[in-house]
C-alpha cells in the first residue's frame, strides 16, 4: 500500500479512534523494530531460579507488576504469552534448581595496575543524538537572541571526545557508535512515511501534534521514527554484531521546559541523574519485542555491573558538580534504583537494545543560566570564573566527572574482574 493510500485511511482512523480504544489487542512489534528471536535465549535455559526470576522482575525490571498477566508460572518454568488470555505462547523458560548457585558474568583476568586501571576493558561511547543537519530534524537545538546555537548532538560529541582521551590513558580500549554528524541508520525520514501512519494510527489522539496538517504530521511522525528508532536500532546493531564492549556509555545534556511553548528560555535550576535499564511500562510491554527484550536483559544478568557504574559515576556527580538529583517519584516510568538517588531504572530505546552493560547519563540543563554561560564560553582552555567558580570548559569537567568515577571504581576492583563481557548468545 503506498503512503498516499495510508494517509487517507489515517484520515479515517482518526475519526474512528474512539471505536478502537473499546478494542485490547496486541500490538506484535514496536514501530521500525525488529521481529524478536526468540531463539537467542535458548542459552539461559536453566540459569536461573523461580526465586531469582521473580526478585529481578519485581526490583528492577517490572516493579508495577505490569508483565505479570502475560506470565504463567508453575514448578518447572515459566511461559510467556503474547496476549493477557494466554492463549498465543511466546517462549518457554525452564528455572535452574533451587538450590543451584547464581550464575555470574565471567570476567577476563586483570593484574591491578593503580596507573592504568582501565587496562583490558572495551568502552563503548554513545554520544547522543547526532547534530549537525540533523539537530532541527531532532529537535536537540535551540538559540537565544544572537547567541551561538546550542546543538545537543554537538556537546555529547565534543564531551564524548574528552572522555574518549581520559578514557584511553587509563588503559581502555574505546570504540564508538559514531564520531560525527553523519546518521548511523542508511534510512531517512522519507523513507518511513508508511511506518509513520501506521505508527500514528496506533495512538491518534496523543500522537497529534496542535496546528499541524495532516502532512506535516506524517512527516514528523517519520522524522520522529527516524531519529529515535531507526537511528538507535542501527547503533544497537553495531554494538552487538561488531563492537562487543564490556559496557557501554551513553551520554546527553538535559534541558528544563521551556516557559512558553516553542520558545527557549532559562531557567535557574539544574539536575542530573544516571538510568540503567528497567521499569518497563504496561504500555510498552503490549509490544512482543518490549517483552523479549526484558527478558533477555534480565537474563544477560548485566544489571549489577550496570548499577555499580552508574553509582560510581554519580557519586563523582554529586562530590564534584553538587547539582540536585532528579526525582522521577510518581512518574510511572522510572523507578529508583536504591543505590543513588540519582540512579534511576528506566526503559530507554539504547539501553533496552544494547546488549551488557549500558550506563545513560544525562548531563546538566543546557538552558540553566549558570550551565547556558559555561556553554557559550566554548573549548577554552585553563580556567575561567563560571557561576562564581574557577571551572575547566564544560566538555573537560562533564568528561573529567564520568572518566573519574570509572577509574577509581576500577582501581578499587579486585585482581579477577566481575565486569560483563558482551558476547551475544
Amino acid at each position: 500500500m503506498r503512503w498516499r493510500d495510508l494517509l487517507a485511511l489515517a484520515l479515517w482512523g482518526v475519526g474512528c479512534a474512539s471505536a478502537f480504544a473499546e478494542e485490547e489487542k496486541a500490538f506484535l512489534f514496536s514501530p521500525i523494530s525488529e521481529a524478536p528471536e526468540w531463539r537467542l535465549l535458548e542459552n539461559y535455559q536453566g540459569t536461573i531460579t523461580q526465586a531469582q526470576f521473580e526478585e529481578k522482575l519485581k526490583r528492577i525490571y517490572d516493579p508495577t507488576g505490569a508483565l505479570r498477566k502475560y506470565l504463567q508460572m508453575d514448578e518447572g518454568g515459566v511461559e510467556l504469552f503474547r496476549d493477557v488470555a494466554k492463549t498465543e505462547p511466546l517462549f518457554r523458560l525452564r528455572w535452574a534448581r533451587p538450590d543451584a548457585k547464581p550464575v555470574s558474568p565471567t570476567g577476563a583476568f586483570f593484574l591491578p595496575d593503580p596507573q592504568r586501571p582501565l587496562l583490558g576493558r572495551v568502552i563503548c561511547l554513545d554520544p547522543g543524538h547526532i547534530g549537525g543537519d540533523w539537530a532541527d530534524v531532532e529537535e536537540r537545538t535551540f538559540r537565544i537572541g544572537r547567541d551561538r546555537p546550542v546543538v545537543e548532538g554537538e556537546l555529547n560529541l565534543k564531551t564524548c571526545r574528552r572522555l574518549a582521551e581520559r578514557l584511553t590513558n587509563a588503559g581502555a580500549k574505546v570504540v564508538w557508535t559514531h564520531d560525527g554528524f553523519a546518521p548511523t541508520t542508511n534510512l531517512r525520514p522519507a523513507d518511513l512515511y508508511p511506518e509513520a501512519i501506521q505508527y500514528f494510527l496506533q495512538d491518534p489522539v496523543s500522537r497529534r501534534q496542535a496546528g499541524y496538517s495532516m502532512n506535516n504530521l506524517i512527516r514528523w511522525n517519520a522524522e520522529l521514527l527516524f531519529y529515535r528508532s531507526a537511528e538507535i536500532q542501527a547503533r544497537a546493531r553495531r554494538v552487538n554484531e561488531e563492537l562487543h564492549p564490556d559496557f557501554t556509555l551513553c551520554l546527553h545534556y538535559n534541558a528544563a521546559p521551556w516557559g512558553r511553548a516553542g520558545r527557549a528560555s532559562l531557567t535557574s535550576v539544574s539536575r542530573l541523574v544516571v538510568f540503567t535499564h528497567g521499569s518497563y511500562t504496561a504500555s510498552e510491554l503490549v509490544y512482543d519485542d518490549q517483552k523479549f527484550h526484558l527478558l533477555r536483559k534480565l537474563l544477560e544478568n548485566s544489571s549489577g555491573e550496570e548499577v555499580d557504574l552508574a553509582a560510581a559515576v554519580a557519586k563523582e556527580f554529586k562530590e564534584k558538580w553538587g547539582f540536585r538529583a532528579e526525582d522521577y517519584s510518581g512518574s510511572g516510568y522510572a523507578s529508583p534504583s536504591g543505590v543513588s538517588p540519582y540512579v534511576w531504572h528506566r526503559n530507554l530505546i539504547a539501553n533496552r537494545l544494547f546488549s551488557g552493560p549500558v550506563v545513560f547519563v544525562e548531563g546538566p540543563y543546557m538552558n540553566d543560566r549558570m550551565t547556558y554561560g559555561w556553554i557559550q564560553a566554548g573549548e577554552y582552555e585553563g580556567t575561567r570564573l563560571i557561576g562564581g567558580k574557577e571551572r575547566q570548559n564544560i566538555f573537560q569537567e562533564y568528561a573529567d566527572r564520568v572518566a573519574e568515577g570509572l577509574i577509581e571504581r576500577f582501581r578499587s576492583l579486585p585482581g579477577r574482574s566481575s565486569a560483563f563481557t558482551n558476547y551475544s548468545p
